[in-house]
């Protein structure tokens, strides 16, 4: 069921859906929605012993945990000092040392990581973390758009035109990642940044989601879908239509300008961009990179 909230302005429609997949036993994926501060965020945990799930669990979890503990900051519409943006980074550091300490603790969790991709709105703006290979998307005037950068092998070699974006859909490591949370005690994430327009729409999806669902599709599927609920729910099921073989998530959040609310001609077409060679830099993408 989707869900409303108001935020500085703006009116804030949610919605997600999430589906094991034909081919695993359990859901590794995690998804968590804080609306009283403008939070959304998928994890798709990776390792055995079920431990793939509580990685992804306690990323989503310490994540919402540690920007509520400063919702007095981020419960604002201006945000000239950057307060967003460091607290964005600092959630995803926290949530990477807990993962570290509890396979540390835990033989059975050893190797235990996660993706971790989050989008926080605060007024007419918005923030995207984001470390390994789910992906967030924007659909605005009806067009999809990529907003992040794959973090995984085959996606470098697509970038450095070593292999082509066909040839990575079908390759073998595919799902080695480069970066992850879990992994090395020192994370590097990318962050993004950008301004909202009236009635933008932002999805964030699991790789069993974008292995098989193209950006034409998701502009497709949402010119077609009656509601946020309706879009996350269609997305995944054409994924699980398509292939299948990984656990499907999609959370959708439509971003409606109201009384207070900025949606003129001066907001960006995408996320302003740091050097995607720099830790804590955010670059927009084409599928498959």
């Amino acid at each position: 069921m989707s869900t409303s909230s108001s935020n500085n302005g703006w009116t804030i429609e949610v919605g997600s859906h999430t589906d094991v997949g034909k081919v695993r036993k359990h859901n590794e994926d995690n998804s968590g929605v804080a609306e009283e501060i403008g939070l959304y965020v998928v994890a798709d945990g990776m390792g055995g012993h079920r431990a793939g799930e509580l990685a992804s669990a306690i990323a989503v979890e310490s994540l919402v945990e540690s920007l509520r503990e400063h919702a007095d900051e981020l419960n604002c519409s201006n945000d000239a000092n950057g307060v967003a943006g460091d607290r964005i980074l600092e959630g995803f550091r926290l949530a990477n040392q807990k993962i570290i300490a509890d396979a540390t603790e835990n033989a059975d969790h050893h190797g235990m990581g996660t993706t971790m991709t989050a989008i926080l709105v605060q007024g007419s703006e918005f923030w995207i973390g984001h470390v390994g290979d789910s992906r967030a998307f924007r659909v605005r005037d009806g067009q999809a758009e990529q907003l992040t950068l794959d973090h995984s092998v085959v996606a470098e070699q697509v970038r450095h035109g070593v292999i082509t974006e066909e040839q990575a859909h079908h390759h073998p490591l595919r799902s080695v990642l480069t970066r992850s949370l879990g992994t090395v005690h020192e994370l590097e994430v990318d962050l993004g940044h950008g301004e909202l327009q009236d009635d933008d729409v932002f999805l964030i999806a699991s790789d069993g989601l974008t292995n098989s669902v193209d950006l034409g599709t998701i502009s497709e599927t949402a010119a077609g879908s009656s509601s946020v609920d309706e879009l996350a729910a269609n997305l995944v099921a054409e994924a699980r239509e398509r292939d299948g073989s990984d656990n499907i998530t999609a959370v959708v959040l439509a971003c409606h300008a109201g009384d207070g609310g900025n949606s003129d001609d001066q907001a960006t077409g995408s996320p302003e961009t740091g050097d995607p060679s720099e830790p804590n830099s955010a670059s927009t993408a084409s599928p498959g990179a």
